[in-house]
């Protein structure tokens, strides 16, 4: 094709046809810059097409990121509970003058149990880091990422620490001087101290743990909405 166009533009100047030359030249400059653009409007539909199954991938691998956390959120709120009812029952024991020995040697289980979570952030903590975040198109998703990853990474972590503090440096070193040890199932084995400390504890400890318990509802009715969210994104892109 250039040497057809060469072989032209000699036959146009050597007739001294500059006119007819001037129009060709400008015609030929016109269909070069057309390649140019069909070329770089291809090469960007092909960029385009890669974002989008990157983006696709990405979002898949957050839906994964997303169960394994609904998993450990559902298994800790049924694990708060559980701990709540534990201790609602230790303190009717507590308050039963007739008992005489508790009904589970257990029970003393509720005061020193441990919620806290790691959520799994790999998949945006990558995102982040290669600078490939811009490659999830939709701004409410990542929004909705950051707020969720940060309320559990500060707000319930919070409230986690001041729950774990409590129960390690004040609860754990009482129940471990109690009189034959906190699992020997008599009641008769508290003192009168011992039963004031303990019911206080329990009435502290169902307030830290019904705030972690909202927490963890909250932070699970975020997780599967930004679920449903990128479900969203992904159906219509179906290939």
């Amino acid at each position: 094709m250039p040497t057809l166009f060469r072989k032209i533009r000699k036959v146009l100047l050597s007739q001294n046809r500059f006119t007819k030359y001037l129009f060709y030249a400008i015609g030929e400059i016109v269909l070069v810059v057309i390649g140019i653009l069909l070329a770089l409007q291809i090469n960007t539909w092909n960029q385009e097409k890669n974002n989008k199954k990157e983006e696709r991938f990405y979002l898949k691998k957050l839906q994964v990121n997303l169960v394994q956390d609904t998993v450990h959120l559902s298994a800790r709120t049924r694990q708060l509970n559980y701990t709540l009812d534990s201790l609602n029952s230790l303190e009717a024991q507590l308050l039963d003058q007739n008992l005489k020995e508790f009904k589970n040697e257990y029970m003393f289980a509720g005061l020193i149990t441990l919620f806290r979570i790691q959520p799994q952030t790999s998949t945006f903590d990558n995102l982040i880091s290669t600078g490939k975040l811009e490659l999830i198109s939709n701004q409410s998703i990542i929004d909705s990422l950051f707020n969720y990853y940060n309320d559990i990474n500060n707000y319930t972590n919070q409230q986690l620490a001041a729950d774990e503090t409590y129960t390690r440096q004040t609860i754990g070193p009482r129940l471990l001087g109690i009189k034959g040890g906190m699992f020997n199932g008599l009641k008769s084995s508290l003192s009168k101290e011992d039963e004031i400390f303990i019911l206080n504890a329990i009435e502290l400890r169902k307030l830290l743990i019904n705030g972690i318990y909202q927490s963890y509802l909250t932070s699970l009715n975020r997780n599967r909405n930004i679920y449903k969210m990128i479900a969203s994104e992904i159906e219509p892109n179906i290939d």
